[in-house]
Parts: structure tokens; C-alpha cells; sequence
């Protein structure tokens, strides 16, 4: 049976008091059990997280022991992926190939305690170009990757796959623009972003990633696209959003807001960081927000969610009428590779045409 709005916030908020280090309201959360509670920590990936907070309960304590052991498993998953990120970048150091980690695979190494609580699954890299992601496919393609899916002619990533154990498959996200949205994806070029960009000397020598000013303004954008796609405001990447919002400095704010104004991404930054603030309480200046959200014009962040708002948004970012129509096409009729990642790899291609229809149906409501 589907929960209602107001359980479903209950056990949120008491996944985020927890993690804030709060006392939760326990006749809120209406848990089942603590299979239940683990279920949910999956969910918005913060199960790790989760564990951590939970190990200063006394060790008999059956929710302690319930957490602590189901993060076992995502916590070697970590384990994997750090050392073929560290392969990876090693490789592409020593091909010349300029690279900036993204999202989770770089705040965990200078945001986090300790980089197994930021759980991701997978690792973006950001390149200058198309060519330099070409460059860097064939290279993972030399040493045990297969091309995963691509996204079409006017995406702005690429995707590799290796299975590195029986159990976890890794995908390797090739960037050359910053989203894979048009709005967004021309926010930054490659230049600014590793001029301003920060070492990560715990990961690797070579390993770098966005700058704090950058990434929040990149973890912003991420979750408009996430709620434009439907995928939603996982706690994971509020808790982002939350952490970012406690390291800024005064100067830092003010750059943000300067580069806000720059980029149209005021309202966008203003909307992600209130978002966080809802649940894990307020981080940011509370005139700050009103500042970001005066900052220039540009894409609405209370309109995100919006699926026929952000598609106008994006076609107007495009050039051409003829990447404009190319666009539609893509969207709506995606390739195979695409639609098996989104709806399941082992429908026929008549049931992956009929689910496509359903949510396009859907979202036109």
C-alpha cells in the first residue's frame, strides 16, 4: 500500500534528525521495523551515514546492530571504487588527459569524515571537451571497460561500465559539460572551473575537484535536473547541499552570489539550499537566500519540478532550430541502450516502447 506525504516526510525527517544528530521524533518516523529503517536509509542513500550515527547506541541495541550491518556491504562497494578511481585517474595522468571529479566521487574525499559515508554509484569525471572524453573512452576501452549507453547526439556525457566483482558493475561517467541538461551545461567551461578547482591529495597525487563555491552551484543544478527527471530530493544529496552550505566563508557566499548573477543560478542555488534547510536545518545566511534569489535572471528553482517548464528552458538554451528538433527526438524517442537503463534491461523492445508512452503520457498531464 502507498504511504501518505505526511509518513513519508515522518521518516525523512527522522532519517535526517538522526543524521543531524538530533533527537528524532519517533511517533513520526511509524517505521515498521528495522528492516524498515534500512530500507529507507537505502533508499536515500544514506545508509553508511546512517551506521555512523547509529555505533554510539549500545552495542545490543537491535536498530544499531540492524543498520550497522546492512552498511557493511556499501562500505566494501566504497572500498572498490575508490581504488579503480584511483586506477583510473592514474591513467589519464599519465595519458595528459586534464580531468575534475564530480559530485560525490569528490566531496567525499574533503566534505565527509571519512569517504565511505558518501555513498555513490558511480564516478563522474569532467573533461575539457567531446574529443578529450573520446580520448578518455578509448582509453578505459584499453584497459576493461565496455561503452555502457549513450545518450545521443546532443548529450553532454558518456558512459563506460566495468564489472569490478560478481556483485558490482561501475559506471564511469564521461562529462564535457558540467549537466547534461542544455540550460546548465554551459554554465562553466572546463578553464574556470580547474583554475579555481581544489586538490584531493587523500584520493590520489593528480586527483582534483571542484571548487566549494563551484561544487554547491553544481550540486544545485544536479538536483533541479533530478527533480525535473523524477528521480527526486534523496536526502544524500541534501545532506550535500547542507555540509556545502556549513564550510562556505563570508567571501565564498559573496562569490557565490557573484557567480549566481553571472550564470542565471541564483533561484536554482536559492531553492536546493532551502530544500536542505527544510530538513537538516538552516546552514546558509538567511539573507544570503534572499540575495541568491535576486541574483539575475535565469531558471526558475520552484519551477524544477516542472517536466514542460524545463523542457522549454533547455530548447531555448540551444542554438539552432536544427538542435532544437534534435533535442525533442532524443527525448522522445530515446535509443534502446537508454530506454533498458531506464526501465529494465530484460523488457522486450514492445515493452520498453509501451513504458516510454506511459511516462511520456505521464508527464505531459
Amino acid at each position: 500500500m502507498e504511504m501518505s506525504p505526511q509518513r513519508v516526510a515522518g521518516r525523512r525527517q527522522w532519517l535526517a534528525d538522526v543524521l543531524c544528530g538530533r533527537t528524532p521524533d519517533a511517533a513520526s518516523a511509524a517505521f515498521a521495523d528495522t528492516a524498515d529503517v534500512v530500507r529507507a536509509a537505502r533508499s536515500e542513500g544514506v545508509l553508511t551515514l546512517l551506521a555512523d550515527r547509529l555505533r554510539e547506541r549500545p552495542a545490543a541495541d537491535p536498530l544499531r546492530d540492524a543498520v550497522v550491518q546492512a552498511a557493511r556491504g556499501s562500505t566494501v562497494i566504497a572500498m572498490l571504487r575508490e581504488a579503480e578511481c584511483r586506477r583510473l585517474l592514474a591513467l589519464l595522468d599519465g595519458a595528459g588527459i586534464p580531468v575534475l571529479l564530480l559530485k560525490g566521487s569528490a566531496l567525499a574525499w574533503w566534505l565527509y569524515p571519512s569517504p565511505h559515508l558518501r555513498e555513490c554509484s558511480d564516478v563522474d569525471l569532467l573533461f575539457a571537451s567531446r574529443e578529450a572524453v573520446a580520448q578518455a573512452a578509448a582509453l578505459l576501452a584499453a584497459n576493461g571497460y565496455d561503452r555502457g549507453y549513450v545518450q545521443g547526439e546532443h548529450a553532454y556525457e558518456l558512459v563506460c561500465r566495468r564489472e569490478l566483482s560478481a556483485s558490482f558493475v561501475l559506471d564511469v561517467d564521461l562529462h564535457w559539460g558540467l549537466n547534461n541538461a542544455p540550460v546548465f551545461a554551459g554554465a562553466f567551461d572546463f578553464d574556470t572551473l580547474q583554475g579555481s578547482s581544489i586538490p584531493l591529495p587523500a584520493l590520489a597525487p593528480d586527483a582534483r575537484g571542484l571548487s566549494p563555491v563551484h561544487a554547491l552551484a553544481h550540486a544545485c543544478m544536479h538536483r533541479a535536473i533530478n527533480l525535473y527527471t523524477g528521480i527526486g530530493d534523496n536526502l544524500k544529496w541534501l545532506y550535500d547541499l547542507h555540509l556545502l552550505a556549513q564550510r562556505l566563508s563570508p567571501a565564498e557566499w559573496d562569490a557565490l552570489r557573484a557567480t549566481c548573477a553571472r550564470t542565471g543560478l541564483g533561484s536554482v542555488c536559492a531553492s536546493g539550499l532551502q530544500a536542505a534547510a527544510d530538513v537538516f536545518g538552516d546552514a546558509a545566511p538567511a539573507s544570503m537566500l534572499s540575495a541568491l534569489r535576486n541574483a539575475g535572471e535565469g531558471v526558475d528553482g520552484d519551477r524544477v519540478h516542472d517536466w514542460r517548464y524545463m523542457h522549454r528552458m533547455n530548447l531555448r538554451a540551444l542554438p539552432s532550430l536544427r538542435a532544437r528538433l534534435n533535442w525533442l527526438v532524443r527525448k522522445s524517442f530515446p535509443n534502446l541502450q537508454l530506454m533498458r537503463e531506464m526501465y529494465g534491461r530484460d523488457k522486450s523492445v514492445p515493452a520498453l516502447w509501451a513504458a516510454r508512452a506511459r511516462q511520456l503520457m505521464r508527464k505531459a498531464r
